[in-house]
C-alpha cells in the first residue's frame, strides 16, 4: 500500500491545485504520460522540467513504456510511375495492443539488387530505447525518442559483422560486439561506444568444441538476429545444425551455449513471455505455431506452454499461396500472419483482431523490441532532424 504524504500545515489550508502538487505526486502522474508528453510538460514550468529531468524518474518512466516490435521495409521514392532508383529505408515499431506503428528513421538512398542480399541498411540491434544501425558500411546508435544520434567505432564495416549492443554490467557503458574474420582466421572483438576504443575476446575460455563452432561463425549461427533477453545475447543456430543457442555473456564477456530440446522448424524466433525466454516454432504456410518457454534458464529446462491454431481459409482469402510466416509478437501470446500483400493479428486464442498492409515492401519483423526512453547519455552525440534523406 501505497504511503500517505503528509501536505504541510500552510499547504492544507489552500486549495490543492496541479500547481502546487507534491513531487512525490507530481512524479506518480507524469509517470503515467507517453514520452512526446512529457517532453511538451517540461515547457510548463521550472518544477516539471526538474521532476521529468531527474534520471530517479526517468529509469522507472522508461521501464513503465510498453514494448513495441520493430519493422524494417523498403519504399520507392516518387509515384508508381517514376523511375528515380531510390528507396527510403524505413524503420517503425507497432504496439499490438493499440495497433499504432510509429515511425522512428528514415535512410533515403541508392536502389539496390536484392536478388544478391546486399542491403545498405541494417537494424544490428535494440538496447534501453537505443537502436543500432548500419547504413553504408557507417554504424550510427541512436534514440529514436530524443532524436540523438552517435557515429560508433568502427566507422566501416567491409570487414566486421556486428553482433548486438549491451550495457555492461552496471556502469553507463555500452558497448557492440562484432565478429572479423580477415588474416589468420575469424576474431569476436568489443568496442565500447564513444571512445573509439576495441579489444579482441576470442572466446579462450569457452569450451574445446564451442570455440571451434564459433569459428565458422556465420555458417553456423545466425549471428546478425540477436535477442537480448536479461542482459545476455542470443543467437539461433540454423537450420540443420546443431539444435543449441549461443549465448553471450555480457556480464563476464564470453560464449556459451543453450541446448534445445526439439528439432527446431523453418520459422523459429526468440521472445519474453511471462519473464522467461520462450521461443516460437512452425513452419512457412502452417496454421499451427507451438511456443516454448524455458522454465529453468540455469539448468536448461524447456516446456511446451501453448500450440496456437489459426483459421487457415480466413488467411486464403488474401494470401492464395502457402507462403506466409507465422510470428509470435508479443509478451500475451499475439500471432502476426506476414503474407505477400497482408498481414494478419491474432491473438492466442486464434481470433482475428487486425489486419493491415505495409505501407512499401520487404517487410522484415525483427526481433528487435523498441521501449521507449528519454534517458540522456553522457557520450558524444549530434541531434538532428535529417540524416541520409531524414527520420520521422
Amino acid at each position: 500500500m501505497a504511503e500517505m504524504v503528509r501536505l504541510p500545515e500552510q499547504q492544507r489550508r489552500r486549495p490543492l491545485t496541479i500547481a502546487n502538487l507534491p513531487e512525490e505526486i507530481l512524479s506518480e502522474i507524469l509517470l503515467l504520460l507517453p514520452p512526446k508528453s512529457i517532453l511538451q510538460c517540461r515547457a510548463v514550468c521550472k518544477v516539471w522540467r526538474d521532476v521529468t529531468s531527474d534520471r530517479a524518474f526517468l529509469l522507472p518512466h522508461h521501464c513503465r513504456q510498453p514494448p513495441q516490435r520493430l519493422l524494417t521495409f523498403i519504399r520507392d521514392v516518387g509515384s508508381r510511375h517514376d523511375d528515380l532508383d531510390i528507396l527510403d529505408y524505413c524503420v517503425e515499431a507497432v504496439d499490438f495492443r493499440t495497433h499504432q506503428f510509429q515511425s522512428l528513421a528514415r535512410f533515403t538512398g541508392q536502389d539496390y539488387d536484392c536478388s544478391l542480399e546486399d542491403s545498405p541498411f541494417t537494424v544490428h540491434a535494440s538496447c534501453d530505447g537505443l537502436l543500432l544501425m548500419s547504413y553504408n558500411n557507417y554504424l550510427h546508435l541512436c534514440n529514436p525518442t530524443t532524436r540523438q544520434w552517435l557515429w560508433v567505432f568502427p566507422p566501416a564495416l567491409q570487414h566486421d559483422t556486428v553482433l548486438g549492443l549491451y550495457s555492461h554490467g552496471h556502469s553507463s557503458e555500452y558497448r557492440v560486439l562484432y565478429y572479423r574474420e580477415i588474416g589468420l582466421g575469424p576474431e569476436f572483438y568489443i568496442s565500447i561506444v564513444g571512445s573509439g576504443k576495441e579489444r579482441s575476446i576470442w572466446p579462450h575460455s569457452s569450451s574445446a568444441s564451442l570455440r571451434k563452432w564459433l569459428a565458422k561463425g556465420k555458417e553456423e549461427t545466425q549471428f546478425n538476429e540477436p535477442f537480448l533477453f536479461h542482459g545476455n545475447l542470443h543467437w539461433l543456430p540454423h537450420l540443420g545444425g546443431q539444435n543449441k543457442i549461443v549465448v553471450f555473456d555480457t556480464l563476464d564477456e564470453v560464449f556459451r551455449w543453450l541446448h534445445v530440446p526439439f528439432k527446431m522448424h523453418n520459422m523459429s524466433s526468440l521472445l519474453e513471455i511471462e519473464g522467461s525466454l520462450a521461443m516460437s516454432n512452425s513452419h512457412i504456410g502452417s496454421s499451427k505455431v507451438d511456443l516454448w518457454l524455458l522454465q529453468d534458464y540455469k539448468h536448461m529446462v524447456w516446456v511446451h506452454k501453448y500450440r496456437i491454431e489459426l483459421p487457415v481459409i480466413e488467411i486464403r482469402r488474401f494470401e492464395e499461396d502457402d507462403g506466409w510466416y507465422l510470428h509470435i509478437v508479443s509478451q500475451e501470446g499475439d500471432v502476426l500472419v506476414d503474407g505477400f500483400d497482408w498481414q494478419f493479428h491474432y491473438d492466442i486464442k486464434g481470433n482475428l483482431l487486425e489486419k493491415f498492409q505495409c505501407s512499401g515492401r520487404m517487410l522484415n519483423i525483427t526481433p528487435h523490441i523498441l521501449q521507449e526512453s528519454l534517458v540522456p547519455h553522457e557520450e558524444p552525440s549530434y541531434q538532428l532532424d535529417v540524416i541520409y534523406g531524414g527520420t520521422e
